[in-house]
């Protein structure tokens, strides 16, 4: 069997010139990237020094042409990234090398001159949607609406974390230089049989050792050496792999690797900059050599760390610790709040050494939660910058010897200088949100319906369900049991709301809808969504979102459902109830998120207000 393996560039894989063109076979699957896999990807790229390995891709070699065996949705991904960069680059259009990426770019997705062969060649569902998506990288218009389709989604994901990450030419461009230098093994072989064989072997238990293998090597070699039983420290190690399993069978490699980078972060690292993958191993030897030539059992300190590291990412599986405090890191969970990790690590785990009492972190979880709304919505500062200051404050405090309320008053000080100001909140609040971070758009309906409003239609007999997530069926992912309803529907408007709207207009219905839908004032919570779809607000004829009752018991779930959210759909300052309300449209919208921005500012206030109240 001939194998020719190469180490390649991204810049090699998507040339500017030549023919190179890849074939996704019928028999593989769609793509099916999530956005946890590909921010990780986007992550690793930033992070990790130039020239980043991010792993192999399997093909069978016909001159220019490869059909790709495995790495489809590593190569796809990567495509999305340059689809996503070439879009953004044309708004620097004033900048002569952002003109010339722009060019560079558009020959890298495409294997001919003429722009009608795309460089990757997908399954037939996608191909369709991908050559559309094309359109974007030579100044055109999409023809389709993609929006409930994967690879669309995924494309837009990209699209909108460059967005957020990077606010100047100069950063995106860096950007693309380091993607072009990210390097993948290219293993060709001549047939699907030689193929086929490599691939069982790539992903047999044979397969490169990550991080957490090679680590449990290096523990189990420097504690023995250093005189520690062998069971003894296997034991310790099963229960580390336990503590980061969460409830699964095995150790997540996952949890495992963000808990190994975060303790460097969170108790070791003295430069400032963030532990990365590529590094951690040689660090945790030397780390190693250190504490076990000084008689410290340096895994069972892990063990404790890491207990505190679970409390951090799944409070709801720890039943130990304080419920006020995993209620407030439950909270801060949901707000793609890991960049601050390693600070609670290290508040929590020192508690006692840092003079630090359980109120104390309360506070700073209060204040967390209430910077992470603001920064999500404002989308500033970036995620890398967050966690350096972070890492900044962790070093003060050990430096300074700060301790107890003055140490509440620095992380205060420092999510004061981070946050938006308040015009810069209000501001990003009048403007269309869900498409942002929707996330974080669910988190504050819920918020103000239990915070504000109380939640009048759960009481003992009916609970709380708003976190609730429904048991999917078989291979089918788990949805939460309430989703966010756009009252006024994404999509292709029905002729209902093209006449509420604009009278039949549709051209101006869908300028209207693209102004409004995704802002605050058109949103609510409802376990019906699928139910409720496009139907119109109210209509005597059909069923309506106002009215919709449950086929079963006849109650009332849509509109009428009885949240406190709902109570502002209608006008009551001009007498307003939703039992008579019977359209909805753009000064609706703008009234309610009037009050949405008023509650919000009063919910999540600067650091600095909420310490003094």
């Amino acid at each position: 069997m001939r194998i020719e393996p190469a180490k390649k560039k991204v810049s090699e894989l998507f040339p500017i010139q030549g023919a190179i063109r890849y074939d996704i076979p019928c028999f593989q699957r769609p793509y099916s990237w999530s956005e946890e896999q590909i921010f990780q990807l986007f992550e690793d790229i930033c992070t990790e020094e130039s020239g980043y390995y991010a792993g192999n891709i399997l093909v069978i070699c016909d001159g220019d042409d490869f059909s790709v065996i495995d790495g489809q949705q590593r190569l796809t991904t990567i495509s999305l990234f340059l689809l996503a960069l070439s879009d953004l680059f044309r708004q620097y259009s004033d900048v002569e090398l952002a003109i010339e990426n722009k060019g560079f770019i558009k020959r890298q997705l495409f294997s001919d001159g003429m722009y009608t062969r795309p460089r990757i060649n997908l399954l037939e569902k996608d191909a369709e949607i991908y050559s559309d998506l094309l359109r974007i990288s030579l100044g055109e218009e999409l023809k389709g609406r993609w929006g409930n389709r994967r690879i669309y989604q995924r494309f837009q994901y990209v699209r909108n974390t460059l967005t957020e990450e990077f606010k100047s030419f100069s950063s995106m461009n860096d950007f693309y230089q380091k993607l072009m230098e990210v390097t993948l093994l290219r293993i060709d072989v001549p047939d699907v049989t030689d193929a086929f064989m490599v691939f069982s072997s790539l992903n047999s238990k044979g397969q490169p050792l990550t991080l957490v293998d090679l680590l449990k090597g290096e523990f189990i070699g420097k504690a023995t050496s250093a005189g520690y039983a062998a069971q003894t420290v296997l034991d310790n190690w099963n229960e580390l792999s336990e503590i980061l399993s969460f409830g699964e069978d095995e150790l997540s490699d996952r949890f495992a690797t963000q808990f190994l980078l975060n303790n460097l972060d969170a108790f070791e690292n003295e430069a400032g900059n963030s532990a990365t993958k590529s590094k951690a191993l040689a660090r945790y030897q030397l780390i190693l050599n250190e504490k076990y030539s000084a008689g410290v059992d340096y895994l069972d300190t892990l063990v404790r760390r890491a207990k505190v590291f679970a409390r951090i990412i799944r409070p709801d599986l720890c039943e130990e610790a304080d419920p006020e405090e995993l209620l407030l890191l439950g909270r801060l969970g949901k707000l793609e709040s890991t960049q601050s990790i390693p600070l609670l690590m290290f508040l929590i785990q020192e508690m006692d050494e840092l003079g630090l009492e359980q109120e104390h972190i309360y506070q700073i979880l209060d204040a967390l939660i209430d910077f992470y709304v603001r920064r999500n919505i404002v989308l500033t500062p970036k995620s890398s910058n967050i966690r350096a200051k972070f890492l900044t404050v962790i070093r003060q405090i050990r430096k300074e010897g700060v301790a107890g309320k003055e140490i509440v008053d620095k992380a205060i000080c420092v999510l004061e200088e981070m946050s938006a100001s308040n015009e810069q909140f209000k501001a990003a609040l009048n403007q269309p949100v869900y498409d942002k971070n929707a996330a974080t758009v669910r988190f504050v309906l819920i918020d103000i319906e239990r915070r504000m409003g109380k939640s009048p239609i759960f009481d003992k007999a009916h609970p709380d369900t708003l976190d609730e997530y429904i048991l999917p069926r078989k291979g089918k992912k788990k949805h939460p049991r309430w989703s966010i309803e756009h009252i006024l529907p994404e999509g292709s408007l029905p002729e209902c709301w093209v006449h509420d709207l604009a009278d039949g207009d549709a051209a101006q219905a869908k300028k209207t809808q693209d102004e409004c839908v995704h802002l605050f004032g058109n949103l609510t919570l409802t376990p019906y969504n699928p139910e409720l779809s496009q139907k119109p607000f109210y209509s005597e004829e059909t069923a309506n979102k106002r009215d919709y009752k449950d086929k079963q018991n006849g109650k009332y779930v849509g509109l009428r459902i009885g949240l406190y959210l709902n109570e502002s759909i209608p006008d009551s300052g001009a007498g307003e109830t939703i039992e008579k309300k019977r359209q909805w449209g753009p000064r609706d919208i703008r009234r309610r998120n009037n009050w949405f921005v008023e509650t919000i500012l009063k919910l999540y206030p600067l650091p600095s207000r909420r310490s003094q109240n």
